[in-house]
């Protein structure tokens, strides 16, 4: 029996960005001036390979750029750099003690390999052609974690991507294979902060269904199989900020002496009712619910302030019920000379920023509605009438998606080769140009692509080598996206 789809799995942390995929090799090309080095292109980015170890129709498994993979996986298959935490240490001293000199000979060479102690996934360039993840081949897993991955049926489970391995029939939870790579010197959220979100008020505001967090931006180039010449799409520029989401929401308050009901329900096993139900703000981050808690005493976010709160109370009085909006925060925060991603000041004042709302979706009698853009557009214009009718300042600080708005209609106006289609997005919007919106000169991130009344709403984002270059000088010095952060 194939049990595969439990031996690999996505993690409540999966991201199709940094995780494993389960892929079937297309065509090499030659690289200039190499006679063993070959290019093909997995889930739409290029990679390139060693002939004598790829070919064509070889099932392999891509882990994506970025991405850190488990230490165990690499020390079995001898693939670190640093020969001592490899699994043939001790094969290799003792090469040593026959030859001194063997640390210095090519047998040694092919003895190792090439990733640092932290694991790291990174884009490099051989012979000027660009290479993004890296390829493994199936039975490598099985050298790492044992015969209980050996009846995986690899040919079937192509397409499949995953995160976390099962590889002991006794094991109770998975093992996460990869995750988005962080530089061990950054400061994030730690363990011990976790555990004290236990600790707050216990009282759960959150009424089930009411709120939905952002789904994940999937990758352009990965799913364009979801495309048609007759596609009707729209594409927008991505900003590098930071994620944005407040709703107005039915939300459960307590009730008087709400810790009285509650204990006498759980001493007596009573129903004593302990909470109604009203429509409230509820905000959020990408990943994390800042008021999901009644008395929420944890202040600070990621930044050492709490930006996504103070756009809540900013917007949630000019939010009808039911409705739910997402944006992009970007410039500085708030009063500080500290910018939310690194030069990517987006015209704004120190000090200063703004939020572009790029979502809206209602909930209705006969469900969840999503905004098209044009009423993302109306909305937001809106949303700006109300605010200068209130006398509101802040609306200074709303920037309308209009205008970063490049194109609706289908995608035979843009291309009639739906396989074209990053290749003809990228040259016609200049995403490998800077971002010309910010006075530094920091290039622009890319675009996002959204299918028109799609019967499950999503979005597919297309970045520029040159942002995705900076990004891993950027990670290289310590620094990283907060999105990565929360995928780690």
């Amino acid at each position: 029996m194939d049990n595969s789809n439990s031996l690999l799995s996505k993690s409540e942390r999966f991201s199709e960005e940094y995780c494993c995929s389960v892929v079937r090799i297309g065509e090499l090309i030659d690289v200039s001036n190499s006679d063993n080095l070959k290019q093909t292109f997995v889930n739409g980015e290029s990679i390139v390979v060693n002939k004598n170890d790829v070919r064509e129709g070889d099932v392999m498994l891509y882990v994506s750029n970025e991405c850190q993979i488990h230490d165990g996986f690499l020390s079995a298959n001898n693939l670190y750099a640093d020969w001592e935490m490899n699994v043939n240490e001790e094969e290799i001293r003792e090469w040593i003690k026959k030859d001194s000199e063997f640390l210095l000979s090519e047998n040694f060479k092919k003895m190792k390999g090439y990733f640092g102690k932290n694991g790291r996934v990174r884009m490099i360039r051989l012979r000027g052609c660009p290479s993004f993840g890296v390829l493994f081949k199936p039975e490598m897993m099985v050298k790492a974690y044992g015969s209980w991955l050996k009846d995986i049926d690899w040919e079937q489970m192509v397409g499949t991507d995953f995160d976390s391995v099962t590889f002991s029939p006794d094991m109770w939870q998975p093992t996460t294979f990869v995750k988005a790579y962080v530089p061990p010197t950054h400061g994030g959220h730690s363990r011990t902060e976790s555990k004290k979100v236990s600790k707050w008020d216990k009282f759960d505001r959150m009424v089930a269904g009411q709120f939905r967090l952002h789904y994940d931006t999937e990758l352009l180039k990965k799913h364009l199989d979801r495309f048609t010449p007759n596609t009707v799409i729209d594409v927008t520029v991505k900003m590098h900020g930071t994620s944005f989401i407040c709703g107005n929401l039915l939300t459960n308050y307590p009730k008087r002496l709400y810790a009285v009901r509650r204990l006498l329900n759980k001493v007596f096993k009573t129903s004593i009712p302990e909470f109604n139900q009203r429509y409230g703000m509820v905000v959020s981050s990408r990943k994390v619910i800042k008021n999901e808690w009644a008395n929420n005493r944890h202040k600070n976010g990621y930044y050492g302030v709490d930006i996504w709160t103070e756009y809540g109370n900013m917007l949630y009085p000019y939010i009808p019920k039911g409705v739910t909006v997402y944006g992009e925060i970007c410039g500085y925060l708030s009063n500080e000379c500290r910018m939310i991603q690194k030069d990517y000041d987006y015209g704004c004042k120190s000090g200063e920023n703004f939020i572009m709302i790029y979502r809206v979706t209602e909930h209705t009698d006969s469900g969840i509605i999503e905004y098209p853009i044009e009423d993302v557009i109306l909305f937001t214009n809106v949303l700006i009438s109300q605010m200068k009718e209130s006398g509101d300042s802040s609306v200074a600080r709303i920037f309308n998606i209009k205008n970063v708005h490049l194109y609706h209609g289908e995608v035979k106006g843009v291309t009639e080769s739906v396989e074209r289609l990053p290749e003809v997005l990228a040259h016609a919007y200049n995403i490998e140009g800077n971002e010309p919106l910010c006075a530094y000169k920091v290039p622009r991130e890319g675009v996002v692509v959204r299918i028109d009344n799609d019967l499950v709403p999503s979005a597919y984002k297309l970045k520029s080598c040159s942002f995705l270059n900076r990004e891993a000088k950027e990670v290289d010095n310590g620094s990283v996206d907060i999105e990565m952060v929360e995928n780690s």
